[in-house]
């Protein structure tokens, strides 16, 4: 029986070097369309304020060509009356205003607003660049009943592009079950990032309303993840202490992006609730991406990230990525990020993780070791989950006889988990 694992372990190997090595599929042929096209887009949000909650808020993206206005698209306010658009470059007007009696258009005195007086947003590849971001946030509307929106800007939406839900997703609650933590949409955000954005998008998801009382633990998935391996865990938590959290993002992305974008959205969440404690738990990759958004909420001064604890994290990444990134007739972005040493792996370590937080690296051995790889957990190297530089900053690592998967469920793994949870002395305060 183990000879006959080995050998499917090693055929899998084989045929994924082939698979980097000469592109059999239309799977590379799909990525590179994917990353293109996201290339070119931006991401524009906001929230629209001063709602009566008598009917559902509209928000209306404009663009300007001969000197007149016309609807790109409209979508819905939700989670916290947030919206948001992907866009290319241009410029673009918004403008939203309360349906209250849903027949999709502009009805006066419906309260309604502008960003602006309205004002011109200007989409420029090389401005965000040069501010390090890919979209403009911030893009809020104040509703009013005294206010209208001016006949130039047209209203109709009848036949107009529907954007069904805001892709960034800020305490979006939704059960492990859901649909939406498919494993097929894990598959989805590493080789299509884009259809990934557009059907699931990108965000914090909770499972229950926030409670001030409880502290918040954000759990980051892995390379092709999810959030629901995170179940087995989640079900032996103390949920009269602990609130889980779920960072759901398109893991075939640059990883210094997400943890950018990580912590934009954790910083957003903190406006609204005010927490003062907030634990990270990361498995694999999502080690990776955590990492770089606790530097960035440091950097911030922020200093509410008080445990750090990562399971299986290659973090010195993984040599099939090196082979990707050179042979491959279309990359993963998040490849160029895992390949060991790179320029994102070195920039995780050349500053220590904050003093205030606590961090605990676990890992795992169950593997082989093969002409393909070293000694392993089935998926990743030991040399990489045990990288001098992360265990320079683990107040103590804990190794576990588990492969890269199975080690989310293991009772082990998880009474140790909760020991170390128990261990910390924070009381969680908030907004109530």
């Amino acid at each position: 029986m183990a000879r006959s694992i080995r050998y499917l372990r090693l055929k899998f190997i084989f045929l994924f070097s082939v698979m980097i090595l000469f592109g059999i599929g239309c799977m590379f042929r799909d990525l590179k369309k994917e990353v293109a096209e996201y290339e070119q887009l931006y991401a524009l949000s906001g929230k629209v304020t001063q709602s009566s909650h008598k009917g559902q808020v509209i928000v209306i993206l404009y663009t300007v060509k001969d000197n007149r206005k016309g609807i790109v698209e409209y979508t819905l306010t939700q989670d916290k009356d947030q919206f948001s658009f992907m866009v290319p470059e241009g410029s673009y007007y918004l403008a939203a205003f309360e349906d209250q009696n849903s027949n999709l258009a502009y009805d006066k005195p419906e309260p309604a607003g502008y960003f602006g007086s309205p004002g011109l947003i200007v989409v420029s590849p090389d401005q965000l660049k040069a501010e390090g971001t890919k979209g403009i946030k911030d893009l809020n509307i104040q509703l009013s009943p005294e206010s209208d929106i001016s006949t130039d800007f047209p209203t109709s939406l009848d036949g107009v592009t529907f954007i069904p839900r805001s892709f960034v997703k800020l305490g979006t609650i939704a059960d492990l079950d859901d649909a939406v933590f498919d494993s097929e949409n894990g598959d989805t955000g590493y080789w299509k990032p884009l259809s990934f954005l557009r059907n699931c998008g990108i965000g914090v998801y909770f499972v229950e309303p926030y409670d001030p009382h409880k502290i918040p633990i954000l759990f980051v998935h892995g390379a092709t993840g999810t959030p629901r391996p995170w179940s087995e865990i989640v079900e032996q938590l103390d949920r009269d202490k602990y609130q889980p959290w779920f960072f759901y993002y398109p893991s075939g992305l640059r990883l210094d992006r997400l943890g950018f974008i990580l912590n934009n959205i954790v910083k957003a969440l903190h406006h609204d609730y005010g927490f003062n404690t907030l634990y990270v738990t990361a498995h694999s990759m999502g080690g990776l991406v955590s990492r770089s958004f606790i530097l960035n909420s440091y950097n911030d001064k922020q200093d509410y990230i008080k445990l750090f604890v990562s399971i299986s994290t290659p973090w010195n990444g993984h040599s099939a990525t090196a082979k990707g990134v050179k042979q491959a007739p279309a990359v993963v972005p998040s490849w160029y990020d895992m390949v060991p040493d790179s320029e994102f792996i070195q920039s995780l370590f050349t500053k220590k993780l904050p003093p205030f937080t606590k961090y605990y690296l676990f890992f795992s051995f169950k593997g082989d070791c093969s002409m393909m790889m070293a000694n392993n957990d089935g998926s990743v190297e030991l040399t990489s989950e045990l990288d001098y530089r992360a265990q320079a900053d683990a107040v103590r690592i804990f190794g576990y006889d588990e492969d890269h998967t199975a080690i989310l469920a293991s009772k082990n793994v998880i009474n140790q988990y909760n020991l170390i949870l128990e261990s910390m002395s924070e009381q969680p305060k908030g907004k109530q």
